[in-house]
């Protein structure tokens, strides 16, 4: 696999190495489409403070569709723990993205695909999630192969639809020894409940939705795209060959004992159900998860901000692995 760098990037303060990662992979068949999905960049971060082999590795995800850069404000927190850092963007987010206006809005990256008929569902969600899978797989075996990274402790964090993308990796494919969540959880059929209200993806699949899709193709044409996103969402609630072989519950029971889950969720999450991540933890022999009272999805109702929650959730989480 052809991967080019390294050049320099600085996140919070921190230097690192930015390399392009590449190897084809067709997830839609169609060649120009694939070759934006298959090409994606990877920073590293590595503590000062620490021989390398002795430094774990957390391999940071992003929601869906949002740019890794989002994720910047974790790399100070861990570096200065001790543990190396690996950002990279999943397809259809950042520069993988087919539009890269890099601002996370789902139906505005997915246009492209609509424009030119591919199918924005179940079977393309799950080429989408194993090969992420893959790309992690890689990922933590280029940091020890190029940086000599001796530790064999890696953990998957992920943000909102990240940590169903790393819990999948986590589940299916036994990567990491531990899995940290935020505002999300693992169970990819109660996460898809709770998306856009219980009412509007049964209304986007109901003949209504298909009325209202051809009446918005020659009025607006651009809701087209919210309207598959709905589609999607309903089709993952009534789970299918393809939404049951992405949804991370369907390999709990390759999860060792000894290996830790823990999710962060907010008390005042519109989008994910607080008592879905509770349950979800509970599945987990080593599983936790934590309410925080007045965060949102990513925001605050009133109380410290979300990103000072999930650094004191790092630090808790990673204790016993600072150096």
């Amino acid at each position: 696999m052809p991967i080019y760098g390294p050049d320099v990037i600085n996140f919070e303060g921190v230097n690192g190495d930015r390399y392009w990662f590449y190897e084809p992979f067709s997830y839609t068949g169609i060649a120009d489409i694939d070759e934006r999905l298959s090409g994606f960049p990877v920073a590293v971060f590595l503590p000062q403070n620490r021989p390398v082999e002795h430094t774990p590795l957390v391999i940071g995800l992003q929601g869906m569709c949002a740019p890794y850069g989002w994720n910047a404000f974790i790399v100070p927190t861990l570096t200065q723990m001790g543990i190396a850092v690996a950002l990279f963007d999943t397809p259809l987010s950042g520069e993988r993205s087919l539009v890269r206006s890099f601002t996370a809005v789902v139906e505005n990256e997915i246009k492209p695909l609509i424009e030119r008929d591919v199918c924005f569902d179940t079977k393309l969600l799950l080429h989408i999630f194993r090969q992420i899978a893959v790309d992690i797989a890689k990922i933590r075996n280029f940091c020890c192969e190029c940086y000599g990274m001796g530790d064999s402790r890696l953990a998957l964090f992920g943000v909102s639809m990240g940590v169903l993308q790393a819990a999948y990796a986590f589940n299916a494919d036994g990567l990491g020894e531990r899995l940290l969540g935020t505002i999300g959880h693992a169970n990819l059929q109660s996460f898809a409940q709770s998306w856009g209200h219980w009412f509007l993806p049964e209304l986007a699949a109901s003949p209504f939705g298909g009325l209202a899709e051809v009446i918005l193709q020659r009025v607006k044409p651009e809701m087209k795209p919210l309207v598959k996103v709905l589609q999607l969402a309903n089709n993952l609630k009534y789970p299918d060959e393809h939404s049951n072989a992405c949804n991370p519950m369907t390999y709990i029971e390759r999860v060792e004992p000894t290996r830790r889950v823990r999710f962060l969720v907010g008390a005042n999450d519109q989008l994910v159900s607080k008592q879905d991540a509770i349950e979800c933890a509970k599945c987990f022999a080593d599983g936790a998860c934590y309410v925080v009272p007045g965060m949102g999805h990513g925001t605050k109702k009133w109380g410290s901000s979300f990103v000072d929650h999930v650094r004191y959730f790092l630090v808790t989480q990673l204790a016993d692995w600072r150096n």
